[in-house]
């Protein structure tokens, strides 16, 4: 086994001390550019791992985790950093919140540790991983992969709701009141993915009732917000699509399809019955409000920072199923049934 490469073996090869080392990877402004740039390439071509500086020059864990997310313009995003942050201090740690901004190269950067502040574990909602980010790590903090499914790696688990029993759940629920042309938001090409999950999901349920399979009625988005909800809506019935029901990978896809249903003056749901995923706090607002797939997000939070601080002591690839509700909301029922 190779030895792991130490901040020393980094001063050395950018002919600077292991303190002007520490500042650059700690992101200290004390460093000139070109000494950073000189360290930084250093570090690039000897693969160091950042991760560990802290506790070499320390000692001890940092009792410290990462949480990325994407992005926090989705209130789903915003409200699980608040919780994370408020679970980890019950436990002694704190939780540096990153948002990836679905920037690969960022993701990338925490799964391996390479990022400036060292922390004992990251617990990350992927937008841009690849199975072989995951695959190809060798050194690192332990991984808690949110909601998307990627292959089994080492010191990898992965926690959230069944994406695919929760989609069934939904398409059975409408095939019940009477819904027979569901249009699915929210497709991805990805393997393993929430979306792609979902839509397994969705299918499997929508032939087992002997639903429609029309094409048309899965629809992929270019992001999953309200803007592009609304607009893939604004297509189907510009295109004369005969659509009862819409089936929408998020929350915030789903109240974009509401306004676009609205807009058009197309009654919820006495015409068209909406469902989508997350309840994130605008769905119980909306007018008519929002049915939607609930996980336990203290559920989900709790088994994610046990994950993490159990370090190596768990399987590569484990899975934790959380538990998630169905919320019947006015969006899918109609007035008068409450």
């Amino acid at each position: 086994m190779a030895r792991r490469v130490s901040i020393k073996d980094v001063a050395q090869r950018a002919g600077v001390s292991w303190k002007t080392v520490s500042n650059v990877v700690n992101d200290r402004p004390v460093v000139r550019t070109e000494t950073r740039a000189k360290v930084l390439e250093a570090i690039d071509e000897l693969g160091y791992v950042p991760n560990h500086v802290g506790r070499e020059l320390r000692g001890g864990p940092t009792r410290s985790i990462a949480l990325v997310v994407p992005e926090l313009q989705n209130p789903y995003f915003a409200r699980l950093a608040e919780r994370a942050q408020a679970a980890a201090r019950e436990r002694g740690y704190t939780v540096s919140v990153e948002v990836s901004l679905h920037s690969a190269e960022t993701e990338r950067a925490h799964v391996h540790g390479r990022t400036a502040r060292p922390v004992d574990a990251v617990i990350i909602s992927p937008s841009a991983l690849d199975p072989a980010d995951l695959a190809g790590r060798e050194s690192g903090p332990p991984v808690v992969l949110l909601g998307e499914s990627l292959p089994a790696a080492p010191n990898v688990v992965h926690v959230a709701i069944d994406n695919a029993a929760s989609a069934a759940e939904v398409v059975r629920r409408l095939a019940r009141g009477g819904h027979r042309r569901l249009l699915f938001l929210g497709a991805e090409g990805a393997e393993r993915s929430t979306g792609a999950d979902r839509l397994a999901g969705f299918r499997a349920a929508r032939d087992s009732a002997g639903l429609p399979r029309d094409p048309e009625l899965v629809r992929a988005v270019s992001s999953w917000t309200r803007e592009a909800g609304y607009r893939a809506v604004q297509e189907v019935l510009a295109e004369t699509i005969d659509v009862d029901a819409v089936v929408a990978g998020n929350d915030l896809l789903a109240l974009g399809a509401l306004s676009a249903l609205a807009d058009r003056g197309v009654a919820v749901p006495a015409e068209v019955a909406v469902v989508g995923w997350d309840d994130v706090p605008e769905a119980a607002w909306s007018r008519p409000s929002l049915t939607t797939v609930a996980p336990d997000l203290d559920a989900l939070i709790a088994a994610a920072l046990d994950a993490a601080l159990a370090g190596t002591a768990h399987e590569d690839g484990a899975e934790t199923v959380i538990p998630h509700r169905l919320i019947e909301r006015d969006s899918t029922r109609p007035p008068g049934h409450h």
